[in-house]
């Protein structure tokens, strides 16, 4: 009767054999490592980590840069009382609010209107209302 091998031994043989695979196939990788072509991809690859280097300190020298701005756009808003804003591609603009202009100055024009005499100083009141915005 034939004696059967038991579990452990089993996988005392597989690690065995895994370890002449697992040396066999590093052996291989060495000897294509000093191929020209893998040399090729090699330098590639390093230039890839480059780039990346540069573009994460690009990025950081940006965010500080866009902090800054930031901060000099709020300073210069509350110093001149404007509202200047940056659009999504990095321009500067100067933010207009039609809706709220146009509901102070119907409300001045309103205002001007209660005086009697309106109809002749009509160029005059619109310029003093404009002059204010």
């Amino acid at each position: 009767m034939a004696q059967q091998m038991r579990k452990f031994e089993q996988d005392a043989i597989v690690n065995q054999i895994m370890k002449t695979v697992k040396s066999k196939f590093e052996k291989e990788n060495e000897t294509f490592k000093a191929k020209k072509e893998y040399q090729a991809i090699e330098s590639t690859n390093e230039s890839i980590v480059d780039i990346e280097k540069r573009i994460n300190i690009l990025r950081q020298e940006k965010n500080i840069l866009q902090t800054t701005r930031r901060e000099s756009i709020q300073a210069f808003n509350s110093k001149f009382n404007t509202k200047l804003d940056t659009t999504y591609d990095d321009s500067l603009k100067f933010e207009f609010n039609d809706w709220t202009i146009k509901n102070e100055v119907e409300d001045k024009l309103a205002i001007s209107l209660l005086d009697s005499e309106w109809k002749d100083n009509l160029p005059a009141i619109m310029e003093e209302i404009a002059s204010q915005f």
